[in-house]
């Protein structure tokens, strides 16, 4: 029997599997984050650790390709040094996609639609036939709206706003800061610029459960993600000129498990396109490996 090895490689984690070829996982492993726009280094090692811990496994000898879908591969120079790395490592052929497509073939398999991720960062893409696109994805410094760390730095913002006009701290400032263990805005300085991307992205955590508790302030900061991931979608719907009944695959805690993004989300799209159906599922995205495979090989890539 022969497998194909599945990688998703993510702001916070990345995950490797092994599937045979009825999408069945035989064996898993985790480590740390994959995009190599955070750490190029760093990224790397994770991804290839995940790799080389499905070789190592009892599956190994009998894969016959690598699919890895990389948060950040389309950066210049990344997927080029990515291959060279992987062709010097191991004599299996390897591909290398953005983590949204390996999700979007988990959940939509070859069909026409858009796949929307919203979790540390954010993007959408999507496929019309032999036509394919993004909208977002362009990282935390340019963009990322509608993400968990879009959403972070949208509160301190606020808080900063209100320090320098000032304004009392709003109930929600006066919480962060508090949890923080800072007295003031100008402790911010010293979390935000010593804080990685994921440090900063899961004090959205802490907000969610602010809002869990009634906090109106928290709960628009999540509607207005949702919002914002709604015209996200909406931009690459015109931009793929996909008809309705449109198929939108969710991923990431945001869209998943976050009710206020997710509500928001779904009605603003509705109202924007009319007919979605909105598909989710618990699937781990490396699982999408397999869809990609065969799409390749059948352009013979």
């Amino acid at each position: 029997m022969t497998y194909i090895i599945g990688i998703d490689a993510g702001g916070t984690k990345t995950t490797g599997l092994i599937l045979d070829a009825q999408q069945n996982i035989v064996f898993q492993i985790e480590t740390g984050y994959g995009n190599p726009n955070v750490n190029f280094k760093e990224a790397l090692d994770n991804v290839w650790g995940a790799v080389a811990a499905c070789l190592n496994s009892q599956y190994g000898k009998d894969c016959e390709a690598i699919v890895a879908g990389v948060a950040g591969i389309e950066a210049e120079g990344n997927r080029k040094r990515f291959k060279e790395f992987f062709s010097d490592k191991t004599k299996i052929p390897a591909i290398f996609v953005n983590d949204a497509v390996l999700a979007y073939h988990a959940l939509l398999n070859d069909q026409n639609g858009i796949l929307t991720i919203a979790g540390t960062g954010s993007i959408s893409y999507g496929r019309n036939e032999e036509k394919e696109g993004y909208s977002g994805g362009w990282g935390h410094i340019l963009g990322d709206f509608g993400s968990a760390y879009d959403i972070a730095i949208q509160v301190f913002r606020q808080i900063t706003k209100e320090a320098d006009q000032g304004l009392p701290y709003s109930p929600l400032s006066q919480a962060l800061i508090q949890e923080l263990g800072i007295t003031s805005a100008d402790g911010l300085k010293g979390f935000i610029y010593n804080a990685t991307k994921g440090e900063i992205a899961s004090i959205s955590s802490f907000i969610f459960a602010e809002a869990q508790n009634g906090n109106k302030e928290a709960q628009r900061f999540f509607r207005n993600a949702g919002v914002q991931l709604g015209n996200q979608t909406f931009s690459l719907f015109k931009k793929l000129e996909l008809d309705g009944p449109l198929k939108v695959g969710c991923k990431g805690s945001l869209l998943e498990k976050n009710p206020y993004v997710k509500e928001k989300f779904e009605s603003h799209l509705q109202k924007l396109i009319g007919d979605v159906e909105f598909i989710r599922n618990e699937v781990t995205p490396a699982v999408g490996a397999l869809s990609v495979a065969l799409l390749y090989l059948k352009k013979g890539a």
